[in-house]
């Protein structure tokens, strides 16, 4: 009995495996001709790469089914914004996408926060601006970066000096304003363009209410133009020249608003001093570079003129050893450091030594110092990496625009620049490496000796009775203390 529900489970077991199998591929094996058998005592060699290439076929093998990925969850806090856009359509694991998505949606028009950060703004722009404290000035700036209408046309040296000069204005249900002059910003209420266009950009364009819509008012059916609500911008920063009329951005207010006004004059005037300040501040940053301290003023004019402003984060790499600058540099905030690669033996496990290529520090340029002249203008690589060592901000001239300038500039470039570390020899070179090296290794032995002592006289740092507070605050608790224990006996 027990041998016959033993073959039962062979043959159960068997079915299995011939389910299993490709039938049709294991008679093409079996039809081979060449194979060896009774009749032929030889394989041949074409039926033996035959046999090779078909029998792995004759298994079928199933296909992986993995488990499934839950859906994306639509319901619930800010899934209006994260379900739309790049980010709903990318499906990115990058968190920081998701971030920035919940501070677009906190921070966009209608948001409670947006609204209240308006509510603030409304009551500090009730005072005029010389009755602002500095506080209210920065709440005042910081909101109204927030708004795309204004951040978007403006640098942050222009509004942050606009924000000490806007102003408030009430209008009532049914007004009609001209913003031919002013450029205005919805704080409270709504309103409906009256002409074609109600808005005009710097760079010139103007915007339809059928192109851009905007605000957070439901556009009725009786009305045939577009409602713009809270947040809305409307006017112009730069006034329209006179032979335009005067109705050419109109509006006309659908309740009782409140607006953020910046005036197109103020806006003159502040542009014309921070490009004032920006061309003196280039100016100031090439005349402090030694290189170029005895160059004629009227040069150093033409070289600011060509300069742009760029800020870049700690270790980037400003300029690649072996490659071509691709723009001059001068530093005006922060430190740079230039490296050296050259080959040194590196002490392996087992005692084995193998030859690597090392970066040597060989100096660091400061605010005040230039780079790039001689790769730029000589067309040679450069022979030095520079890094970032902290944040830093340049002023840059792109290579392009250097052999632009007059042959005059070009003749005083070649009289006055100097490459950086040229008297840095190869064994100058070594003798750092080997004495960083050294202070490696010693700082390594110095502390395996440290422990090995601790450790030999049962002493182990942070762990029970060797694990003390600061002095200073064990002091402080006890002066406290006694403090309130004199005050009691009182």
């Amino acid at each position: 009995m027990n041998l016959i529900r033993a073959w039962q489970g062979i043959v159960n077991v068997n079915r299995k495996r011939l389910q299993k199998v490709n039938y049709v591929q294991l008679d093409a094996l079996l039809s081979i001709k060449g194979l060896q058998s009774w009749k032929n005592p030889y394989t041949t060699e074409d039926a033996h790469q035959k046999f090779l290439e078909t029998y792995p076929k004759i298994f079928i093998k199933e296909k992986a089914i993995l488990p499934g990925i839950p859906e994306r969850r639509t319901k619930g806090l800010h899934s209006c914004e994260l379900g739309k856009g790049t980010v709903g359509a990318k499906r990115s694991h990058n968190i920081s996408i998701y971030l920035n998505a919940i501070k677009k949606c906190k921070t966009r028009a209608g948001s409670p926060e947006f609204i209240e950060k308006l509510n603030i703004l409304i009551k500090i722009l009730r005072k005029i601006p010389i009755r602002r404290s500095p506080e209210e000035h920065e709440i005042v700036y910081k909101t109204m970066k927030v708004i795309t209408g204004i951040s978007d046309q403006l640098s942050d040296a222009e509004l942050k000096q606009l924000s000490k000069t806007v102003i408030r204005e009430y209008w009532l249900k049914g007004s009609t304003v001209d913003a031919s002059q002013e450029f205005y910003t919805v704080l409270r209420g709504s309103f409906r363009p009256l002409t074609k266009y109600y808005k005009r950009t710097i760079a010139g364009d103007f915007v339809s209410a059928s192109a851009e819509s905007g605000g957070s008012a439901k556009v009725p059916q009786s009305k045939p133009q577009t409602l713009f609500g809270i947040g809305s911008c409307f006017g112009t920063l730069e006034p329209l020249p006179p032979k335009m009329h005067h109705n050419v951005l109109t509006i006309v207010t659908e309740e009782n608003c409140e607006f953020l006004k910046i005036s197109s004059t103020d806006y003159l005037r502040v542009k014309e001093e921070v490009a004032k300040r920006g061309k003196i501040a280039k100016e100031e940053l090439i005349h402090a570079c030694a290189n170029y301290r005895h160059w004629p003023t009227v040069f150093l004019f033409q070289l600011a003129a060509q300069l742009k402003w760029r800020k870049f984060p700690a270790d980037h790499v400003l300029m690649k050893e072996g490659e071509l600058s691709e723009y001059v540099g001068f530093i005006k905030s922060g430190i740079c450091n230039a490296y050296q690669i050259i080959p040194a033996l590196v002490k392996r496990p087992l005692g084995k030594m193998m030859k690597h290529m090392k970066q040597v520090l060989i100096g660091r340029l400061h605010p005040g110092d230039s780079f790039g002249e001689v790769s730029v203008l000589h067309q040679t690589p450069s022979t030095c990496t520079l890094k970032a060592g902290t944040p830093v901000e340049l002023g840059i001239i792109d290579a392009a625009d250097i052999h632009g300038l007059d042959p005059e500039i070009l003749m005083l470039f070649e009289q006055t620049i100097q490459p950086s570390f040229e008297n840095v020899t190869f064994d100058d070179l070594k003798f750092k490496y080997i004495k960083k090296e050294t202070q490696k290794e010693w700082e390594h032995t110095k502390d395996i000796i440290l422990k090995d002592a601790l450790f030999y006289n049962g002493i182990c740092p942070g762990v029970g009775k060797w694990k003390h507070k600061h002095l200073i605050s064990n002091w402080r608790e006890k002066k406290n203390q006694e403090d309130a224990h004199i005050s009691t006996y009182r």
